[in-house]
């Protein structure tokens, strides 16, 4: 518990560190130096994945996890694929603390709520495969829709002439160019994810299984719509964020909703 406890504690640090970033017109006074936040939220992840060492026992011995267990091995990804983009990616200030909080409701719930052990895998390296890889890939999809979400705060506040923000926020041409890099990410792993799940899918036809199927096809479809319509029809704005939002909510429908049922 104590992990998870250090882990809330440099995630809640970091977001204070970047908050006055977003809200003060002062670049130079305001800004956090890239290697203290990116070591600070990087303790963070590690903290996380350190508290989520006895839930990866059971996966790897009893083949058992919990929902908010999946739930929080995945914003620990998507925490870490964010922290190491704070040294590479300017775009990725604005997303910081909504990622971060994700992480502390998770670490929150996975902890200090109990939950109802539930069936995962069976002794099938396949499927530990599957498992790692569709992480991953809901990884890569959720910040893509963070990236959407920031690209139409950004154009409402052009349109509305209302920009006060800090200098140092991207402009939303390379917030765009970032979100359509991150979304063609996305669909290529989802392909893979629904490739890797086939051979699981064969060996063991449930209702779960099907429902998991189902509706990450359908978020692999309206992301290859997006992706077409962009490409050939030069799609941008608000039928892109429509169409990440809505995919992300088909996704994880698929990847949690199967376990509801």
């Amino acid at each position: 518990m104590w992990f998870a406890v250090f882990s809330i504690l440099f995630y809640l640090i970091s977001v204070l560190m970047i908050a006055p970033l977003l809200t003060s017109t002062d670049n130079v006074q305001s800004r956090p130096k890239k290697t203290q936040l990116f070591l600070t939220a990087l303790l963070a992840v590690v903290f996380h994945i350190a508290g989520l060492y006895p839930s990866l026992q059971n996966l790897a011995e009893d083949h058992t996890f919990t929902l908010m267990q999946i739930g929080s091995l995945m914003s620990v990804s998507i925490a870490l694929l964010a922290t190491l983009a704070i040294l590479m990616v300017n775009s990725i200030w604005f997303l910081l603390p909504i990622v971060f909080a994700f992480s502390i409701l998770n670490l929150i719930l996975a902890t200090f709520m109990p939950s109802h052990m539930i069936q995962l895998l069976n002794q099938d390296s396949a499927m530990l495969f599957h498992i790692g890889l569709s992480i991953f890939t809901y990884a890569v999809c959720f910040i893509a829709m963070l990236y959407a979400i920031q690209i139409g705060w950004i154009d409402h506040h052009l349109k509305a002439k209302k920009i006060r923000f800090s200098p140092v926020m991207p402009s939303l041409i390379t917030v765009e160019r970032h979100f359509f890099k991150l979304f063609s990410v996305g669909e290529f792993l989802l392909s893979l994810t629904l490739i890797s799940g086939v051979y699981h899918s064969i060996n063991s036809v449930t209702a779960e299984n099907i429902h998991k199927a189902g509706f990450s096809f359908l978020t692999w479809l309206i992301f290859g719509i997006a992706l077409f319509g962009h490409w050939r029809l030069g799609w941008r704005g608000k039928r892109m964020i429509i169409y990440a939002i809505s995919g992300i909510i088909f996704l994880t429908i698929a990847y949690f909703g199967s376990r509801l049922i």
